[in-house]
């Protein structure tokens, strides 16, 4: 068998359910019955707080395993990650500096909206930082890169930005996740699930 872990690492901010998406994917794994393992740390649950989640799933159903079980790791790799999910986009910078974005393996998924940092917004002047700088080290550094405004689409159903992202994830390729998978996910949550399920859709 050559199959090999899917690693997911989600860059997000407080309060924009990063943790909510950690669980539909673990669920959604666990509904195709795929081995998976997720761990997170938790940053101030407020905006401008930077939340880390990481994911590992192994993409072959535990019936097929003929009891074996896959030991998955509980942190990333620079170059070694598959899939790269920030919810804005100094995020994305994050973990493009961290390394974690490698052109040969990444899919990056990020929005180009921008929540400004305290440090930005305390600044002397234009303490912005240069997102152009950003989108080209993206383009450049990422295998597949998909750059859009998601607070705008989810604004436009409405919904949390955590669920536009889910859907862009679930459509990149790279999530071995089935969108019956997603959505059931979704539905076992309980939680606004029409318009999670519509900013889902959009994604």
């Amino acid at each position: 068998m050559n199959a090999r872990p899917v690693s997911v690492l989600v860059a997000a901010l407080g309060g924009e359910g990063g943790g909510v998406l950690s669980d539909w994917i673990v669920t959604a794994a666990t509904y195709l019955d795929y081995p998976v393992q997720s761990t997170s740390v938790p940053g101030v649950a407020q905006r401008t707080g930077a939340t880390t989640y990481y994911l590992e799933i192994f993409p072959v159903a535990r019936t097929e395993l003929g009891g074996r079980e896959p030991v998955l790791s509980l942190t990333p790799n620079p170059g070694d990650v598959t899939l790269v999910a920030a919810s804005e986009l100094v995020e994305a910078g994050r973990m493009l500096q961290a390394g974690y974005v490698d052109p040969g393996r990444t899919t990056l998924v990020a929005s180009t909206h921008r929540e400004y940092s305290v440090a930005e917004k305390s600044a002397m002047g234009d303490g912005r930082y240069d997102v152009e700088r950003i989108l080209r080290t993206a383009r450049d550094q990422a295998h597949t890169p998909l750059l859009l405004d998601l607070a705008t689409v989810a604004a436009r159903h409405p919904t949390i930005i955590n669920t536009v992202l889910f859907g862009v994830m679930a459509g990149s390729g790279a999530l071995p996740l089935s969108r019956e998978a997603c959505e059931h996910a979704i539905r076992k949550a309980g939680k606004a699930v029409d318009t999670s399920l519509a900013g889902f859709a959009a994604g």
